[in-house]
């Protein structure tokens, strides 16, 4: 028979070692090692800076501007005719004088004939009109002693008939002959009277003629089409065989000695730019045609500005060799403006939008900056840095070179250190 006080201790013991278990467990919850809370830090930003150090400079403004001609002529008939030759093509250089098309004289010389031919009718017409006057005038005198003579025959007659010694019959003839020779004479006298009125029409005649004349040899010389100027082809129009009308385009020339470069001048480089005008120190660019440098001076802004356009085309004058230079080619130029105190280069990349720059303070911090851009200088690598100028701008501020995305007021920041930093 089995003990009662054995079965008994037996049941209890997993429970025992259970409750045993779960007061180590809990003793050991309550000793653990309790960690102590992170406090957040806040996140600096590692940034880049340049010390302010104001000075005097020249600042540059970059335009892009086309070559243009002063003197560009698209040359036109000035005749009907069929073109004969035509010696030039686009591109082509050519002196003052060239031929650039020939055109069919044929036609313009049978017109000249025919005016000439005019002239000659003209001027014989006024000479026998003067051979007429002096006739005229030489019969007048005849033509009056012929009626007194003749008056005088009746005067005799009318004594002979009043003495019944002449016969009426031959007084009433001399009578007739009497007014007929008066009416030959008055005939006389309206010729000589209307001969300044023919002369007049007969020397307007003869001018009209004149000009037909030149007018056709002017028609003649316009078959033949030369440069207006040296310069260069632009365009052909025409081809030989081809019947042209009065007023068809034929060549297309431009002045090579008399080129300019007209770049739009943004609004806020105007001030500066029509100061310089006004001082009489017109301001100067440069650019690059296939890699050789030209220059240019401004002389004058345009007359007329585009609204749209943001700013004023400059008219820059080209100076220096003009073999290169091809009417409507466009360039980048950079254009020296005066020099201009308290301003201070820094990078690109130190702007933020058009007109903001963040500064570095004593905290650590970025505070914005409103800043005036004055254009760009250029560095001796041909690297580009901005112009800047602020009233709240003195020497050994800190600015911030480097784009940030997220840059606001008050972010904290720390500075790179070392080179190239």
């Amino acid at each position: 028979m089995k003990n009662p006080i054995k079965k008994g201790w037996q049941s209890w013991f997993p429970l025992l070692v259970l409750a045993v278990v779960v007061l180590v467990a809990a003793l050991l919850i309550a000793t653990r090692p309790r960690p102590e809370p992170l406090a957040p830090k806040e996140r600096a930003w590692l940034v880049a800076v340049e010390t302010v150090a104001l000075g005097r400079l020249a600042p540059h403004a970059t335009l892009y501007g086309r070559l243009e001609s002063r003197w560009s002529s698209r040359l036109t008939a000035g005749v009907a005719a069929d073109v004969l030759e035509v010696p030039v093509i686009e591109g082509d250089p050519v002196a003052r004088g060239d031929l650039l098309v020939k055109l069919d004289p044929r036609e313009s010389e049978l017109r000249l004939a025919q005016r000439e031919a005019e002239v000659r009718d003209a001027q014989a017409r006024l000479t026998a009109e003067a051979t007429r006057f002096e006739t005229d005038q030489k019969s007048l005198k005849r033509e009056r002693r012929l009626l007194q003579l003749m008056q005088a025959e009746v005067n005799r007659l009318k004594d002979l008939v009043r003495k019944q010694v002449g016969a009426q019959s031959a007084l009433d003839n001399a009578r007739q002959a009497v007014e007929r020779q008066a009416v030959a004479v008055a005939a006389r006298e309206q010729s000589l009277a209307d001969h300044p009125s023919r002369q007049a029409q007969l020397e307007a005649a003869l001018q009209k003629a004149n000009a037909a004349r030149d007018q056709a040899r002017l028609e003649l010389e316009r078959c033949t089409v030369t440069a207006p100027f040296d310069g260069r082809i632009a365009k052909v129009e025409v081809a030989p065989g081809r019947r042209t009308r009065v007023g068809d385009a034929l060549v297309t020339v431009y002045d090579t000695g008399h080129m300019l470069l007209r770049a739009l001048i943004p609004d806020n480089y105007l001030g500066r730019v029509r100061e310089a005008l006004d001082a009489g120190a017109p301001l100067q660019v440069i650019g690059r045609i296939d890699g050789a440098e030209v220059r240019g001076r401004l002389y004058r802004l345009a007359g007329e500005v585009d609204p749209k356009s943001g700013g004023v085309s400059g008219l820059f004058e080209v100076a220096g060799d003009r073999s290169l230079l091809q009417q409507g080619r466009f360039l980048r130029l950079d254009m020296a403006l005066p020099p201009q105190d308290g301003v201070v280069s820094v990078p690109h990349e130190a702007v933020y939008g058009s007109d903001r720059i963040y500064i570095v303070d004593a905290d650590s911090r970025m505070r914005p900056l409103r800043v005036e851009r004055l254009g760009e200088v250029r560095g001796d690598g041909g690297e580009t840095r901005l112009l800047i100028r602020s009233p709240d701008l003195h020497d050994g501020m800190r600015i911030v070179t480097t784009q940030l995305p997220n840059a606001v007021d008050g972010l904290l920041v720390r500075i790179a250190e070392g080179p190239g930093a």
